[in-house]
């Protein structure tokens, strides 16, 4: 649910195409760097981890459920050169229906990233306090829930983007990235609160537990807890954790001040700050480079 994206309304004066005030050549600037950032970097981490995957033939629920990230980065980075033509451009060229498609696979990517995220945090928690015994998972299992996840996101997503995203507002021909107005509409804020509600929740509960299982290894495997691969599985989902923390709680926690604050106060500055959250969900395409870059193993 894009809440609040940043308008960029041309206005034409001798010729000449200007944006608002509170959208300068900085503002731009900032976002057309940072997604071009992510654009780079994105291409270029995923398609070196799918060599690597593709390279160690490797059929385990985790090598399968990553192959599904590197999707839903691949589905992302398709996306960004359509908002970079805009912010370039400030004109939108490829009509309304693109426009709300575009704007919506930010919130595609990063719910569904979070969803992958969560699920391999949790197979290890479970694998870990014996809930889950690991040689009893198989590539079935892991393409069942893959396919499970999809399905049903893809459900979900589809009957929000039909009946509530961008639905609240005439069509525009040359502009886009303009649904931050939707917020005066009850369902789309109840849509919001249950979305921020859920992401904070099981970020703290996992985060607390990860932490738990971290500090036990620690104590267990000592010295040298960096040799066994079990500590090292549950540093990579501690990765994950932290990603989920800087790239999208910033975007979940404005989105709150947003709500309560924008339509009472009407400072622009709210919306470009809430568009430069929104953009750093994106940046979690590049934990690929991570895992390349020896960062994470």
């Amino acid at each position: 649910m894009e809440i609040y994206n940043m308008t960029i309304q041309p206005s034409v004066s001798n010729g000449a195409t200007e944006s608002p005030a509170h959208c300068d050549d900085h503002c731009r600037k900032v976002l057309a760097t940072l997604y071009s950032i992510v654009l780079l970097g994105g291409t270029a981490g995923t398609i070196m981890m799918s060599r690597v995957l593709l390279q160690r033939n490797s059929q385990s629920i985790i090598t399968i459920l990553i192959a599904n990230i590197i999707v839903l980065h691949f589905i992302l980075l398709v996306s960004l050169p359509f908002r970079l033509s805009y912010y370039f451009l400030l004109e939108w060229k490829f009509g309304w229906f693109t426009c709300r498609v575009i704007s919506s696979m930010v919130h595609f990517h990063m719910y569904f990233t979070f969803v992958f995220y969560v699920t391999i945090i949790v197979l290890r928690l479970l694998i870990y306090f014996k809930k889950l015994p690991l040689q009893e998972l198989q590539k079935f299992h892991a393409i069942a829930l893959s396919v499970a996840v999809w399905l049903m996101g893809m459900l979900i997503f589809s009957l929000i983007f039909l009946f509530q995203y961008g639905t609240h507002k005439d069509p525009s021909r040359h502009h886009c990235f303009q649904f931050y107005q939707e917020l005066r509409h009850t369902s789309v804020v109840v849509i919001n609160y249950c979305m921020i509600s859920i992401i904070m929740v099981t970020v703290l509960v996992l985060s607390v537990a990860q932490l738990v299982v971290i500090m036990q290894l620690t104590k267990r495997l000592r010295p040298g807890v960096f040799t066994h691969q079990e500590f090292r599985a549950h540093i990579n989902s501690f990765f994950f954790l932290v990603v989920i923390v800087v790239c999208f709680l910033p975007h979940h926690a404005f989105r709150v001040f947003y709500i309560q604050n924008y339509f009472q106060n009407k400072k622009p500055e709210l919306i470009l700050y809430g568009e430069i959250c929104k953009a750093l969900t994106t940046v979690c395409c590049l934990d690929m480079l991570c895992f390349i870059g020896g960062l994470v193993h």
